[in-house]
């Protein structure tokens, strides 16, 4: 995360983060960096179906796409984005296991990187323990913000 907070210090940028099944890991990753709150504005951990509606007004969405969706991932990524007004949402929306919900198995991730006024959205099939799909999403997000900034500046 070290990286990925110096990049975005060094392009002028911020970032806010949306969380469901990583409960909060991005951000918790991203604050242990020295520095970080000169890039990172915060973040919403909307784990249940109740919090996502509240948060992010996403009833419409969870009732007809459901919350392991590439919708909600951007309603998440799109709304931080907004109410942080940072350049950069990130979001992460799927199942970790043991179980799947949603008649989705387990393993399956939406995220979405909304940078600018461009979507990026990802859809990811995990393998491992709950700790380790969880983890990988945060390892990918924080490659492919890079890779984003990268090519845009």
């Amino acid at each position: 995360m070290e990286q990925l907070v110096k990049k975005l210090k060094g392009n002028n940028l911020t970032i806010a983060s949306c969380e469901s099944l990583t409960g909060g890991m991005f951000a918790s990753s991203i604050v242990n960096v020295s520095g970080a709150s000169s890039v990172f504005a915060g973040s919403y951990v909307t784990y249940m179906d109740k919090a996502k509606e509240i948060l992010l007004d996403g009833k419409e969405i969870l009732d007809k796409y459901g919350a392991v969706s590439y919708q909600m991932a951007y309603l998440m990524a799109k709304t931080v984005k907004e109410k942080f007004a940072v350049n950069i949402g990130v979001s992460f929306t799927g199942n970790a296991g043991p179980t799947g919900s949603e008649n989705k198995p387990v393993g399956l991730v939406y995220s979405c990187i909304v940078f600018n006024d461009k979507k990026y959205e990802f859809e990811d099939h995990y393998n491992g323990s709950r700790e380790d799909i969880r983890k990988q999403c945060i390892i990918d997000a924080k490659n492919r913000i890079l890779q984003i900034i990268e090519e845009k500046h």
